[in-house]
């Protein structure tokens, strides 16, 4: 659901169930931002519902790359 999102605002893919504080955060998900995100998601945007943490660089490059694919 989503593959294609770097570039895109967050909280934005059509029906995701996201928490208002990710709805309005009013970020764009760049590589950069996904990485924050990934690391630490509530120090990023504070209230998410998001807890999952990825300490690993590389798994979060992993996902980041995952995440630049376009979906097909």
């Amino acid at each position: 659901m989503h593959k294609g999102i770097v570039g895109r605002a967050a909280g934005t893919v059509p029906g995701y169930n996201y928490s208002p504080a990710l709805r309005n955060a009013k970020i764009i998900w760049t590589e950069q931002n996904l990485d924050k995100w990934l690391n630490n998601p509530q120090e990023l945007i504070p209230g998410t519902k998001m807890f999952y943490e990825v300490k690993n660089a590389q798994d979060r490059a992993d996902i980041i790359a995952f995440l630049k694919e376009r979906a097909r």
